[in-house]
């Protein structure tokens, strides 16, 4: 009776720890999976979450690209803007360059014409002054007389010197030298593109006009439009090169 009694006792004790354990393992499972639910639950704000921050990451992407394409765009019209600029840069250092030349040779050109302005105006003082009275006196010569007087006359043995005695002293001593032997002689003022020269005619009885480099006493058939080198009727052994500057023939003035 007492043994039955004391494993009835071990039973219930038993019953009581087994419903104990029990309870508390349900407790524990439940709460795990509101653990577990809770996680899931997050899990899926995080997904979401990330998938939305992709979308975004993606959008930025495709931004990102099209301003490196709107970036080389600028660079490359940049370029453009850059050369051209360069380029518009030369070309006006060079136009200014070319002005400077170009003023230059107007300078030195006013300065040739006014001084061969003064040998025209002191020549044709001194050719009136020498003829006046004495027209009378001088004679157009033949073509052989003017020939004749050119070979003896010694003023195409001067050296030319630059500034000092050049084209139009030429002329102006042939022609003052052709007065003294009562010839009539022209002073003749050829103008070219950038400067002049100066030259003598005859008015010969058997050929007209005729003109002469008093330099070289060669005979020059002086045209409007042609190059003056070009003109020259040289000497048997000589020749011309073409000067460095142009000398085409824009007009003449013959003064007597």
């Amino acid at each position: 009776m007492g043994k039955k009694i004391i494993l009835n006792v071990l039973l219930s004790v038993v019953c009581i720890v087994l419903f104990g354990l029990y309870a508390f393992n349900a407790t524990q499972l439940s709460s795990a999976k509101n653990e577990i639910v809770s996680m899931q639950t997050d899990l899926t704000t995080t997904q979401a979450n990330l998938a939305l921050t992709r979308a975004n990451l993606d959008i930025a992407n495709g931004e990102l690209t099209q301003t490196q394409s709107d970036l080389a765009d600028a660079q490359g019209k940049l370029n453009g803007t850059s050369q051209q600029l360069d380029a518009a840069t030369s070309e006006l250092q060079q136009t200014k360059t070319n002005y400077t030349a170009t003023l230059e040779t107007l300078n030195e050109e006013k300065t040739y014409t006014s001084q061969l302005q003064t040998n025209i105006v002191t020549l044709q003082a001194n050719l009136n002054s020498l003829t006046n009275g004495y027209g009378y006196v001088l004679k157009d010569p033949t073509y052989a007389e003017a020939k004749a007087f050119l070979a003896s006359d010694t003023t195409d043995a001067k050296p030319y010197v630059d500034d000092t005695y050049v084209c139009e002293d030429f002329a102006y001593d042939v022609v003052n030298h052709a007065l003294q032997q009562k010839l009539r002689c022209a002073f003749v003022s050829i103008r070219y593109p950038v400067t002049a020269h100066a030259i003598i005619a005859f008015n010969t009885t058997d050929k007209g006009l005729v003109f002469f480099e008093p330099q070289s006493d060669e005979e020059v058939h002086l045209q409007i439009g042609q190059h003056f080198w070009q003109s020259i009727i040289v000497k048997p052994g000589y020749y011309y090169n073409a000067p460095n500057y142009d000398d085409t023939v824009e007009r003449f003035n013959v003064i007597w």
